[in-house]
């Protein structure tokens, strides 16, 4: 098959005659994870099919980089960074074999909570800053540190993943068409400016993504702005100083992220015994305080999954889907909610309201399972009257559904009506009459395929 896989018996992909792709976990531009069984050790882990450098020759030497390099990842033995089980190509298409990562990313825990304790990010820091060392000592780069690429695992620890190994196979910083592969709101400016990246280049992203930790703020601002003024800023000015910016922020951690995101590689600060004692001495409590804050994101999401049973079955009602009335008690246990009680329960666990920066940071790297997620967010704020925030929400989640599930998957569907409530209710009726004409369409047809 083109993206390196085969059919098994029972119907599933698997790839290399090992490894059956159970479902996906996720889409970027160099390729897609999926959660897969090894079959031969019968565990669970992550396949990333590298499908925008399929194709490679068996003599490519682009191939034997990506494998060569691939390899050496899998050498390293760090908690730091992600456990690389096999690394392959199948039919012209890389693939790697990692561990699954359970929990959330840096970029989604900062869209969710804004700016994070002290501890909790001289606590991230020490943990990429050792788990780079641990790869540059092994002669990996990683190439795309950002917020995104930072996974928080349930227990508090930190793990680099994503490393930028599909640029080995054929991809350069800079395109033939001199189009800029990647995001310039973490790239260093070199690598922007067509560079071959090295160990620098990989400290800038840590010390962007900690400006991100600290300010809730992305480095050149919002990342709608025109693409080539975030790349004129990110070579011009260069990422705002913290220093004297943010309030209580400890005087060394502001001049560690403002060195680290140096406009000159040279000038970004190297490994040092100090630099290490002192993120040890912020951290304290940090890695405990990390899975606090993850676990609370935990509840508030199964929270809002209870708040919006309701709606989910007046929805369902709504386009014929069988659901049962979960009634107006929620098996919930509203001792936990916060004291301040309101007529509306709702209103007493309200998660915080993300920034529209944020909120974009999210949305950027969705997938059809955060959609879902995602969808009934914007139900809540479209309960809450926030009807901008939900419509906007909703932009994106629409066509994420549409082109995951299709026109008439029942997510699908229920994101269209709800976005169809916020256009008509914010004045533009036309496109809301509309949308809903696309609704009844799909949903008559289900009807009917039942009938």
């Amino acid at each position: 098959m083109k993206d390196g896989t085969a059919e098994s018996g029972d119907g599933g992909q698997v790839v290399a005659g090992r490894y059956r792709l159970l479902r996906p976990l996720g889409r970027g531009g160099m390729g897609v994870v999926h959660e897969a069984e090894d079959t031969r050790l019968g565990r669970r882990v992550a396949v990333k099919m590298l499908t925008a450098v399929e194709g490679l020759a068996e003599d490519d030497e682009a191939r034997d980089r990506f494998l060569r390099e691939a390899r050496a990842l899998a050498r390293i033995d760090h908690p730091g960074v992600v456990t690389l089980y096999d690394v392959g190509v199948a039919e012209g298409t890389p693939y790697l074999v990692m561990q699954v990562l359970d929990g959330l990313s840096l970029a989604e825990l900062v869209a969710r909570t804004g700016p994070l304790p002290t501890a909790v990010v001289a606590q991230v820091a020490l943990d990429v800053l050792r788990g780079l060392f641990a790869a540059h000592e092994a002669g990996v780069l990683h190439r795309d540190v950002k917020p995104s690429n930072i996974g928080l695992n349930r227990d508090g620890h930190v793990v680099l993943h994503d490393f930028g190994l599909a640029r080995l196979a054929g991809e350069r910083a800079i395109t033939r068409t001199g189009q800029l592969v990647g995001t310039p709101q973490f790239m260093a400016p070199e690598t922007i400016r067509g560079a071959a990246p090295g160990p620098p280049a990989d400290l800038y992203g840590l010390g962007t993504s900690m400006y991100l930790m600290l300010t809730g703020e992305l480095p050149f601002g919002d990342s709608t702005v025109d693409f080539g003024a975030i790349v004129d800023r990110a070579l011009g000015d260069g990422v705002p100083r913290l220093s004297g910016r943010v309030p209580g922020l400890p005087r060394f951690l502001a001049e560690l992220v403002d060195g680290l995101c140096a406009q000159d590689p040279a000038a970004r600060p190297g490994r040092t015994a100090a630099m290490e004692e002192s993120l040890e001495g912020l951290a304290a409590d940090g890695r405990e305080a990390l899975a606090a804050l993850l676990a609370e994101e935990f509840r508030r999401e199964a929270v809002r999954g209870v708040l919006s049973e309701k709606v989910r079955f007046t929805a369902a009602r709504l386009l014929g889907e069988p659901a049962q009335d979960p009634g107006d008690h929620p098996e919930y246990d509203w001792e936990e909610a916060p004291p301040q009680q309101t007529a509306e329960p709702a209103d007493a666990l309200r998660p915080p309201t993300l920034s529209d920066t944020t909120r974009r940071l999210v949305l950027s790297s969705m997938t059809p399972q955060s959609a879902r997620s995602r969808q009934r967010e914007a139900v809540n704020l479209v309960l809450r009257g926030e009807l901008q925030e939900a419509a906007q929400v909703l932009s994106v989640v629409v066509p994420v559904c549409l082109s995951s599930l299709g026109p008439a998957h029942p997510t699908t569907l229920l994101s269209q009506y709800w976005h169809a409530v916020c256009l008509a209710r914010l004045g533009a009726g036309d496109r809301a009459v509309d949308l809903l004409a696309r609704v009844n369409r799909h949903a008559d047809r289900r009807t009917g395929d039942r009938s």
